[in-house]
């Protein structure tokens, strides 16, 4: 398949040239222009969205420790079950 290049003249001279060689139209469709808009629009979601995680990880800090207190099955088995102030009554 051949591939056919027009050749560009280039008009050297002190007058202006009497014919334009090339007009340049510059005309958007409707899509491309919403096209481009949604792709700013996420741009700046994603950036905005990268700064609040820089925030957070920025103000991250670490819990306190636990206290160094072990406790054994039977505090533990009180505090899941914790006793009845006062004892059932039986009929």
């Amino acid at each position: 398949m051949l591939f056919e290049t027009p050749l560009i003249s280039a008009e050297v001279g002190l007058s202006p040239p009497s014919i334009p060689t090339h007009i340049h139209k510059v005309s958007f469709r409707p899509g491309w222009i919403l096209g481009k808009l949604a792709l700013i629009g996420l741009l700046l979601v994603y950036l905005a969205g990268w700064l609040q995680d820089f925030q957070r990880v920025r103000s991250l800090e670490a819990e306190p420790t636990p206290p160094s207190r072990v406790i054994t099955k039977y505090e533990a088995w009180e505090r899941i079950y914790p006793r009845p102030d006062r004892p059932p009554t039986l009929p």
